[in-house]
């Protein structure tokens, strides 16, 4: 390394200030960049190594409804606020779109259905809101809820939610569910009774 930079210094000899910077600028341009780059690497390395944020301790999947990200984040903040928790430990995400049994949603991919899977798995998911024919979906795919109650107009109002046509195109239930073994029942349940789901 250090003869490569004898060998630019040797290149350059003779040259002005304004000529040595457009020398580099024109010949090196790509080597400071790709220095840039595996800098900044190495800072979000660390950081995330050293500094990382905090540690999700209670999340809620929200399975199809509409996606709105400024009502999960308010909610989110208001489930803080009501758990005691700190900024960033309480997730109440609506990006669960997913198709199953005779429910055929349009623009769904199997991200959103792998993704609710494995976060059970992982124990990820504390609580899910969902309709009444995703549940008995769950269930028969081996998914263990602790507790499931009916969610009512004025929290279906309070948490931004619709009511999700059936088949007979009548107004079908939506349900909160608290999932079995998820490690963060007692927050689970502090949120149903936060948004008076119980």
């Amino acid at each position: 390394m250090r003869a490569w930079f004898c060998a630019i210094a040797k290149q350059m000899e003779g040259m002005s200030r304004e000529q040595k910077i457009d020398h580099i600028r024109r010949y090196y341009w790509y080597h400071i960049l790709i220095a840039l780059a595996v800098l900044g690497l190495a800072v979000l390395l660390i950081r995330h190594i050293f500094f990382p944020g905090p540690r999700v301790l209670f999340q809620c999947a929200v399975v199809n409804q509409p996606i709105d990200y400024p009502r999960d984040g308010r909610i989110s903040e208001e489930c803080v606020v009501a758990l005691g928790l700190k900024k960033g430990q309480a997730i109440f995400d609506s990006d669960y779109q997913i198709s199953y049994g005779d429910v055929q949603l349009e623009g769904t991919n199997e991200s959103s259905y792998e993704k609710f899977f494995f976060n059970i798995a992982a124990g990820v998911l504390d609580a899910v809101t969902m309709p009444e024919s995703f549940y008995t979906y769950a269930v028969e795919m081996g998914v263990a809820f602790a507790q499931t109650e009916e969610i009512g107009l004025q929290t279906m109002e309070k948490l931004g939610l619709v009511a999700q046509k059936t088949s007979e195109d009548e107004a079908g239930p939506l349900l909160y569910g608290i999932v079995a073994d998820s490690g963060h029942g007692e927050l689970a349940e502090a949120f149903a009774e936060y948004a008076r789901i119980c």
